[in-house]
């Protein structure tokens, strides 16, 4: 089920057809564009857009991601793309044999794209079923204060560096335990936490939200994050395992403060039993974590090139300034 950001949960049935563009209809994800390969539900807040009989879909999805919709969009307080809109924007009128090579050549990099992030899914799934098994015949317990400590030092927005990274709540995906998006922190302009390559960051606010990750970079981060370094490196995929596991994540959630806006504190989490497998086995976990880990980071570094070259190729492909051949 897409919602005007993308992907949003899931539907019973279908709305859209394969090969359908999304486009964000409203609100701050206007005019963000995504592309659905399978059959999907698609909600009021977005807009399918389906080729046409001998139009490239792929094709269509890549003309409309680069053409910069969130600029036509009409209003302020609640930004909106209308068909209207949409339908009467001129373009480029490209053979179909045109279509095809610029969506061989784009498609490709966004086919090994999406190719890093199954292996980042994967390691996700492979690290949880590991310590799920070693937790189950852990011989004893240990608190979360004990392999992780706090980061509390707030940094006031002037002493943070141009070029730094910032990671905020919306750099964190759900459930997922690497931590391979970030922002430029130039543009921030409150008090933040400074994090290490290495720290696990995991979100206070709305915690049932599960955005717990192990960052990759060193940077800045939103004070609705707990930064959470390892006490030893060697325990750190435990701690990263430990933190991201559902019983955790689920106590936070029953210990968090607020109605509207629930924050956990790093006290409640820090008295938290979590199981121990030992230490031989612990710092054998961790180094399989580490490995993985690597090997995440090494893929997410590969797509953030192809993204920029996609990217950079996009508006020369479309305009013919670069001539696509199949």
């Amino acid at each position: 089920m897409y919602g005007a950001n993308g992907v949003i949960g899931t539907a019973d049935g279908f709305n859209a057809e394969r090969d359908s563009t999304i486009v964000g209809r409203v609100g701050s994800y206007c005019g963000i564009v995504h592309y659905a390969r399978e059959r999907c539900w698609v909600t009021d807040n977005a807009i399918i857009a389906t080729a046409r009989e001998g139009v490239n879909p792929r094709y269509v999805y890549y003309l409309l991601k680069g053409l910069g919709l969130n600029h036509h969009r009409i209003g302020s307080g609640q930004p909106l793309l209308t068909h209207a809109i949409l339908n009467g924007l001129a373009v480029r009128d490209v053979p179909r044999e045109g279509q095809d090579a610029v969506a061989e050549i784009l498609g490709a990099l966004d086919d090994k794209i999406a190719a890093n992030e199954g292996i980042a899914a994967a390691a996700d799934d492979l690290v949880r079923a590991r310590y799920t098994e070693l937790a189950a015949s852990a011989p004893g317990s240990v608190r979360l204060d004990e392999l992780g400590r706090p980061v509390t030092v707030n940094v006031p927005a002037a002493d943070i560096r141009p070029g730094e990274n910032y990671i905020g709540l919306e750099h964190i995906a759900k459930r997922h335990m690497w931590l391979s998006g970030w922002a430029d922190a130039s543009a921030v302009l409150s008090v933040k936490k400074r994090f290490r390559a290495g720290d696990v960051l995991f979100a206070k606010l709305r915690p049932y939200f599960h955005k717990v990750g192990l960052a990759f970079v060193d940077g800045v981060a939103s004070t609705d994050v707990h930064v959470v370094r390892p006490v030893d490196g060697r325990h750190r995929g435990w701690l990263l395992a430990a933190l991201s596991s559902d019983e955790v994540v689920a106590h936070a959630s029953a210990l968090s403060d607020g109605t509207r806006m629930p924050r956990v504190k790093w006290a409640d989490l820090a008295r938290r039993e979590v199981p121990w497998p030992g230490e031989p086995r612990a710092r054998e976990f961790g180094a399989f974590a580490d490995a993985i880990a690597a090997r995440v980071e090494a893929a997410a570094a590969e797509s953030a090139a192809l993204a920029a070259l996609r990217d950079a190729l996009l508006p020369e492909l479309l305009t013919g300034r670069i001539e696509a051949t199949p």
